[in-house]
């Protein structure tokens, strides 16, 4: 009896499965939940897809009637005749008090439009030549802020019809859904007088959207792409390919999203460039497929109970030891990293509890490098927080500023001030240490309008970086330190103390260089090898950093020479998209 109860602890956990399985009922309870699962399955999914379609339909209506409400208004804005005639007149054909109470007029028709819309409002962009019209109303806004913005290509493309898109950060930073059209002169219908914006705060679309099925993501796009609404935050956005968009699907149908099995649905509302997009995991459908029908449940039970009485004895062998290794773990929770004490038999549970034993000593050492690791990214993050705001720059900048104001230099120090407002308030940059080249160089720009300030015009800087890598990303502060460099290590070493510095970016090769050159006095090979201090960046410092975010060494590439000047290169990867600045952020 002991040698069986021996080698009973001694096969393999497989073994001792197999014999509770096989011993207490596996082909039985295998039969009649094959046979009970078909049928559930079948029967299950077809309600499912059944109230999949009942819910889109009653989503896609109340949409085509949002969508529609608004773009009616906007018709009639377009073809009012008072508003018609207003955009024909000359500023010189109406004074001051006349401009005045004809756009009040128009205000107040325009107002009770919007109070039938909730929540919604109408905007006209128009020639910046009357009086009303400035880039801070709410009603009337110069026509140039429209025709630099991104959608104005989609109404270009359009002919001027109605369309719908995306106003970028019009509203304390939030993008607003809204549908434009050209307005043109009722006499010649040629001749655009304006355009015409209506504004629809997207909480309302999403609000249409919220009464979906768990899992289901529901969401507005237009036909070349972006995102009007959504019921679900951009990060668990589950997007179909444009190319696998249907004008009218009737019913759900399985597309792969992403390598993911799905259920798919997708529609062109009518009279409109929108797409009602519903898409639903293969894999919320299967769960509802799995719930056990009551009948079921007799079944099940009853066996359940016949095989847990028969395997209650069999498991007694694995549970104990198991509920030993899963009580130690709970302590581990708790902050107590302690071993268990190995017992003589060496099967998978055996050896697990020894795996174990060598996983609590490696965790022991690693908590002990994490705190260590932790100390370094401490003091790392500090220096990273000192070096963004340079008390050096910042005092210089204020004396001058004082020098300015006792010679009542009003608009130098005005011009002064909001560079330097600019420069710090993108250098902090909201707390992201992963930024758009955009930005940097907007920082550069407004950093170096400071030094030319502060040189008395000395210096001159140039800007020569392609438009096409303007959206990729780079850590913060990458540049600024290799101006700084150029001014203190490389001008100022000249006799006259004038010269130029000239920021350049292209793609090549699918990467993006970036160099900042000076003809300053240059360095020699042996200055070369140390790191310029005239930054509290060192080049290591900024090696590092771009190491950790593109997960591959970059090195500040050096070219100088004496009396002509030194050249700072840096060669970085093409990365783009808040998916890549999340993973950059995580990597440091």
């Amino acid at each position: 009896m002991e040698k069986i109860k021996r080698w009973f602890w001694n096969i393999s956990l497989r073994g001792k499965l197999l014999f509770m399985l096989i011993g207490g009922g596996i082909l039985p309870i295998g039969i009649v939940m094959a046979v009970s699962f078909v049928a559930v399955r079948e029967q299950t999914e077809e309600r499912l897809v059944y109230a999949l379609n009942q819910g889109y339909s009653q989503a896609c209506q109340a949409v085509q009637d949002k969508l529609s409400r608004v773009h009616n208004i906007s018709t009639l804005l377009a073809v009012n005749d008072m508003l018609g005639q207003t955009w024909q007149l000359r500023e010189d054909e109406l004074d001051v008090a006349e401009q005045l109470a004809v756009f009040e007029n128009i205000s107040s028709y325009v107002y009770g439009l919007e109070m039938t819309l909730e929540s919604s409002s109408v905007r006209f962009y128009m020639e910046d030549t009357y009086l009303v019209v400035n880039s801070q109303s709410r009603r009337y806004r110069p026509i140039a802020e429209a025709l630099e913005a991104r959608w104005y290509q989609r109404l270009e493309e359009n002919n001027g019809r109605p369309v719908w898109v995306l106003l970028d950060g019009e509203e304390q930073g939030r993008t607003q859904a809204a549908i434009v059209r050209e307005l043109w002169n009722p006499e010649d219908y040629s001749q655009s007088v304006g355009i015409l914006a209506v504004i629809t705060d997207r909480r309302q679309l999403e609000e249409l959207l919220r009464n979906s099925s768990q899992d289901q993501v529901m969401y507005l796009e237009t036909v070349d792409g972006a995102i009007l609404a959504s019921n679900v935050s951009g990060e668990e956005l589950l997007r179909l390919p444009l190319s696998e968009r249907n004008v009218d699907d009737q019913a759900f149908r399985s597309v792969s999203v992403d390598n993911t099995p799905c259920y798919v649905r997708s529609r062109l509302v009518d009279g409109s460039n929108v797409y009602l997009v519903s898409v639903i995991p293969g894999q919320a459908i299967r769960r509802g497929t799995n719930s056990v029908s009551s009948n079921m449940s007799v079944v099940y039970l009853t066996a359940s109970i016949l095989l847990l009485l028969a395997m209650g004895v069999m498991t007694r062998a694995i549970t104990g030891r198991l509920k030993l290794l899963e009580g130690q773990m709970i302590r581990i929770q708790a902050g107590d990293i302690g071993k268990i004490e190995e017992s003589q038999y060496r099967d998978e549970i055996g050896r697990l509890i020894s795996n174990y034993n060598v996983m609590a000593d490696r965790v022991e050492e690693l908590l002990q490098e994490q705190y260590i690791l932790g100390q370094e990214k401490a003091e790392a993050q500090l220096k990273a927080l000192q070096s963004q705001i340079n008390p050096h720059f910042l005092y210089n900048t204020l004396d001058m500023i004082n020098w300015m104001s006792q010679k009542n230099e009003t608009d130098n120090i005005r011009n002064v001030v909001h560079a330097m407002s600019r420069f710090y308030r993108l250098t902090l940059s909201k707390g992201r240490d992963i930024v758009a080249i955009r930005d940097e160089v907007q920082m550069c720009e407004a950093y170096m309008e400071i030094q030319k300030r502060r040189y008395k015009g000395r210096i001159c800087y140039e800007v020569e970086v392609e438009d096409e890598i303007l959206d990729c990303l780079i850590p913060k502060i990458t540049l600024q330190p290799f101006l700084e460099n150029a001014i203190i290590h490389g001008i100022n070493e000249k006799e006259d103390g004038r010269g130029v510095v000239i920021l350049n970016g292209w793609q090549e090769d699918g990467r993006i260089t970036l160099s900042v050159t000076d003809d300053g006095d240059g360095m020699t090979v042996e200055d070369r090898e140390k790191s310029p201090g005239g930054s509290h960046y060192g080049l290591s410092n900024i090696e590092h950093r771009l190491e950790l975010f593109f997960g591959e060494r970059i090195p500040v590439q050096i070219e100088s020479s004496l009396g002509i000047g030194t050249c700072v290169i840096i060669s970085i990867p093409m990365r783009s998209g808040e998916k890549e600045a999340a993973k950059g952020e995580a990597e440091r």
